[in-house]
């Protein structure tokens, strides 16, 4: 399969740096201060990663770690993912009966991390 990279350039994609340090933190604080979200990358080579951590936004990639599967535990993996890949962002709910930890903003930081949800 041939990975299809959307745009030219980081300058238009429609999914950067600036996504992810201002209008992602946004709509993350809009659904609620204190609540978990679960967030999905879906990737033009047909990836999906659920997301546990942004480690790192670069002007071309974003560094992340994400769950393995369906199940609650953390891929040991750093995905380096340059942003030509994304194609389509699910923000969501966490949901109740999944133990997984969330993804979570935390607002005035530069980068993504999670946080545990009692």
């Amino acid at each position: 399969m041939a990975i299809q990279l959307i745009g030219g350039s980081a300058g238009d994609v429609p999914f950067n740096r600036t996504f992810f340090n201002v209008t992602l933190g946004e709509m993350v604080e809009q659904s609620g201060k204190d609540k978990a979200v679960r967030l999905t990358l879906f990737l033009s080579d047909g990836t999906q990663l659920d997301v546990s951590v942004i480690d790192e936004l670069s002007d071309s990639y974003l560094s992340l770690r994400a769950y393995q599967g369906d199940s609650d535990q953390i891929d040991p993996s750093v995905h380096l993912v340059p942003y030509g890949l994304i194609y389509r962002i699910e923000v969501s709910p966490k949901e109740e009966q999944n133990s997984r930890v969330g993804f979570q903003w935390k607002h005035g930081r530069k980068s993504v991390t999670t946080r545990r949800t009692k």
